[in-house]
């Protein structure tokens, strides 16, 4: 049992990696070494390395050189108003970023790891189609 479950002891971007790999998803290193899955969105798996008590996930959109600073909080408090599990805020002025902190204290098993990459990959779209349509490209 205790193989089938992520924990700070084995917590590792190689590990979480061959865990996706399993499931059939698209994996991928990029050019900084960060692991990358794609579905729906292409997110960034983060692996906490300091305390290891969580694994973040994160996608980024770019939102239009035209909308306004008041136009794009507007759109993240509306997301973060109607979508739960999911934070979102704005970066760097120009950009739209969501993240999801899975807890791993005690251990996660692998498949409903796989399960929330699967769910968080959902939601950017849905989000930026219903809160921030007009003002992302």
């Amino acid at each position: 049992m205790l193989d089938e479950l992520i924990t700070a002891e084995n917590l590792s971007k190689e590990f979480l990696k061959s865990i996706l790999d399993t499931a059939y998803m698209e994996t991928s290193y990029d050019e900084d070494g960060d692991l990358t899955v794609k579905e729906r969105c292409s997110c960034f798996v983060f692996p906490d390395e300091e305390d290891k008590s969580r694994i973040r996930l994160m996608t980024i959109f770019s939102f239009k050189s035209e909308s306004s600073e008041l136009d794009r909080l507007q759109s993240v408090n509306r997301i973060n108003s109607e979508y739960a599990i999911v934070k979102a805020t704005v970066r760097e002025t120009d950009k739209l970023v969501f993240n999801w902190d899975i807890p791993i204290a005690g251990g996660i098993t692998k498949k409903a790891f796989v399960l929330a990459v699967k769910k968080f990959c959902l939601i950017p779209h849905d989000a930026v189609a219903n809160c921030a349509n007009d003002i992302v490209i």
